[in-house]
């Protein structure tokens, strides 16, 4: 925890400042879920993938293994296009 706060505090830029950020935040949705809520898999935060719904004032989360997310991705895009929401996908395959 400390060596992605400490990073975020020390960036240069605000690129490096946010994907610290991000790490810690997809670490500590990891740390609390633990299972993947589609495949019950044991997540991993180097692999886990953590969507987050917004339509209007309302946020849903859904944190799931990468191999999951990738399965349901494109309905995930889909259904939020027609629900006119939007998707924010913290993915640490790519943090």
């Amino acid at each position: 925890m400390l060596h992605n706060t400490l990073a975020a505090m020390l960036a240069e830029t605000d690129a490096e400042r946010d994907a610290a950020l991000n790490r810690e935040y997809l670490r500590h949705a990891v740390s609390r879920e633990m299972f993947c809520q589609r495949t019950g898999r044991v997540l991993d935060v180097s692999t886990a993938v953590l969507v987050t719904v917004v339509h209007g004032q309302s946020r849903r989360a859904v944190i799931l293994d990468g191999a999951a997310f990738d399965e349901v991705a494109e309905g995930l895009r889909s259904r939020a296009a027609t629900l006119g929401a939007s998707l924010e996908i913290l993915d640490g395959r790519t943090l």
